[in-house]
């Protein structure tokens, strides 16, 4: 069966999210958009993540623990994890490669990190939307013991794309802005949201067939059991 989907959605936490991008205005925009799969990947951390994880046990579609992650060499990839335990204790792992830079919130805008009822209870100090000291080889071996999917995030935007180490590191698939540009089964569309109107409605080039809407399923495609 085929399942909508739209796996990366920036949340108030991403610097370059919109105010509107809280937990609960962004389920509720995937639902009015009858999206079935999402994930909230906000720019390297996964600090969001539980508060959605614990609104998606209200809602019927699936929702992934998500990331971007911008490597060393300036390139942005999506991360995908099947549990939410795993995910969590990778946020840690990824904090440790953050570099501690503080940074201008009227440039940048601020991060912020909502509760259930989108209170905002905290206000991320360092700026996450910059490279890691964490360089792509090095990357997949810190991800080894998790449940994982990696994909290339935006391979036709001119900057932060991994176009040239796509050879070297073939991860296990391939996002574009261009639904156009797609050539295999795991090439994604997404939108990129950072803002609450642009997160994808129902339509045939973001549809991803599945034997049933679940995580397993999810991995399945990908060819993770």
């Amino acid at each position: 069966m085929k399942y909508a989907y739209d796996l990366h959605i920036h949340s108030v936490l991403s610097p370059c999210g919109d105010v509107l991008m809280t937990p609960n205005n962004i389920f509720n925009m995937a639902s009015l958009k009858q999206l079935n799969i999402i994930s909230v990947t906000d720019h390297n951390s996964l600090k969001q993540i539980p508060v959605c994880y614990e609104l998606s046990k209200s809602y019927d579609f699936l929702f992934i623990p998500g990331v971007e992650i911008t490597v060393k060499e300036g390139f942005d990839v999506l991360c995908y994890f099947k549990h939410i335990e795993e995910a969590m204790q990778f946020d840690h792992i990824l904090e440790t490669y953050l570099p501690k830079q503080t940074y201008d919130t009227d440039y940048y805008g601020e991060q912020w990190m909502c509760n259930i009822d989108d209170e905002v209870v905290e206000m991320y100090p360092y700026l996450l939307a910059t490279p890691l000291e964490l360089g792509i080889e090095n990357l997949i071996d810190v991800l080894k013991p998790f449940d994982y999917i990696l994909i290339y995030a935006h391979m036709d935007k001119k900057s932060r794309s991994g176009l040239a180490y796509t050879q070297s590191y073939p991860l296990d698939g391939f996002e574009y802005r261009n639904p156009d540009l797609k050539k295999h089964n795991n090439d994604l569309y997404n939108s990129d949201a950072h803002q609450i109107i642009d997160i994808l409605e129902v339509g045939q080039p973001n549809q991803i067939e599945l034997d049933t809407l679940s995580i397993e399923a999810f991995f399945r495609y990908f060819g993770h059991d």
